[in-house]
């Protein structure tokens, strides 16, 4: 309101100064030109300058406006482009998602110079080439991708390491992904795609080598992780095994190398203590797998494990059967450790310490592998009425 006050008393009092000068000399300004002279009085000049001032203005800002170089215009036209962008975009990713490939690589390309995530637009648009058959097309929108945005090489690259995967094309995504990894050494989900790449390719060293970083920077479950290096473990220990151009005894020592070398967790994993004893028997390395096996059982006990251990034939039976008793003092219950002790005591013909042993195990559970070895037994002492019925109610 003030405002308006002021501007109108400038505006009286501008009006009372011109017309007290304009009352008391009204001037006289002769324009001449050629045979052609126009004569007026100043203040009357003064208006026409005025006006034609103002009508070269307006000509000039509608020419701007037409010729697209006045800042409001450009800025309409540069909000109207950016919506009209993002409701293409939002159709082309709705498309994208409802499988209609075509449409929506064509939606997402055309908005993308206009959209405020070109990048996005681009990536989107390269997985519809990709999933239409395109594969130069899906490169070409990777390259315009990368060149759209600053620092956008590791979406870039992750993208087309998944194309790449799914093309099956292994070694040139596992080469896309050791390049990211240079600069981004612990990038979670550049770690997920390299170990599923190393895990279709069947490299075993690279996952081993990779494992320690997957457990400090993976987000990988434990459950996963503890998975994973079973079977990388367990892969190695087949390789080794049945290594190509090794002799029998060269395999098994490789094999005991390569055990060995596994980190503490590892070589306590029943999976992995079990396969490998079953390797070094698979190598006629029986001794050594028994030797190996006694050692294991000191740290991880499983039934499995207890009864592989009364199938080996070590070197020497008697200290078999004395480690085999002194885990007794622990598990003095358990029926298979008894089955395992009656077993190795038959073996070295100790048939009443094993009759002993089975009889206390089948009090415990009457287990069928019990009446069989407790067959056996009566069988080697000649009492073949009590052997038969332990062998009918091994099958019964």
């Amino acid at each position: 309101m003030r405002v308006w006050i002021l501007f109108l008393i400038l505006t009286l009092g501008i009006g009372l100064v011109a017309g007290t000068l304009m009352s008391s000399d009204a001037g006289y300004v002769l324009v001449s030109w050629g045979n052609y002279t126009i004569e007026m009085t100043l203040w009357v000049y003064l208006a026409l300058t005025l006006l034609a001032m103002l009508a070269l203005y307006l000509l000039l800002r509608v020419s701007l406006l037409l010729l697209g170089s006045d800042w409001r215009f450009n800025e309409w036209r540069r909000q109207r482009r950016n919506l009209r962008a993002q409701r293409q975009t939002t159709r082309g990713l709705l498309s994208l998602a409802q499988g209609q490939w075509r449409r929506a690589e064509r939606l997402l390309t055309l908005s993308a110079d206009d959209s405020d995530t070109p990048l996005i637009n681009y990536l989107a648009a390269a997985r519809a080439a990709y999933e239409q058959g395109k594969m130069d097309a899906a490169d070409e929108w990777l390259k315009a991708a990368s060149q759209s945005t600053r620092g956008a090489e590791l979406a870039v690259g992750l993208t087309q390491a998944e194309l790449l995967n799914s093309r099956g094309q292994k070694e040139q995504a596992l080469a896309v992904l050791l390049k990211l990894r240079r600069h981004h050494p612990k990038h979670a989900f550049l770690l997920k795609l390299l170990v599923k790449t190393y895990l279709d390719l069947g490299d075993w060293v690279a996952l081993r080598d990779l494992l320690p970083l997957l457990r400090k920077s993976s987000k990988l479950s434990a459950e996963r992780l503890k998975e994973l290096e079973e079977n990388v473990h367990l892969q190695l220990m087949e390789r080794a095994a049945h290594g190509h151009g090794l002799k029998p005894g060269d395999a098994a020592a490789e094999l005991k190398r390569l055990y060995h070398d596994f980190p503490r967790q590892a070589r306590n994993s029943l999976p992995i203590v079990r396969r490998y004893i079953e390797l070094l028997v698979e190598d006629k390395e029986e001794v050594l797998a028994e030797h190996e096996l006694r050692n294991a059982l000191k740290y991880v006990w499983h039934d499995d494990l207890i009864r592989l251990y009364g199938t080996l034939h070590g070197e020497d039976a008697g200290r078999q059967l004395l480690f085999a008793e002194q885990q007794l003092t622990e598990r003095p219950n358990d029926p298979l450790l008894l089955l395992v002790l009656g077993r190795l005591a038959r073996r070295q013909n100790k048939l009443d310490k094993a009759r002993e042993y089975l009889q206390t195990g089948l009090r415990i559970k009457g287990m069928p592998e019990l009446h069989a070895e407790m067959g056996k037994v009566l069988l080697a002492e000649g009492n073949e009425s009590q052997a038969c019925e332990h062998f009918r109610q091994a099958l019964g």
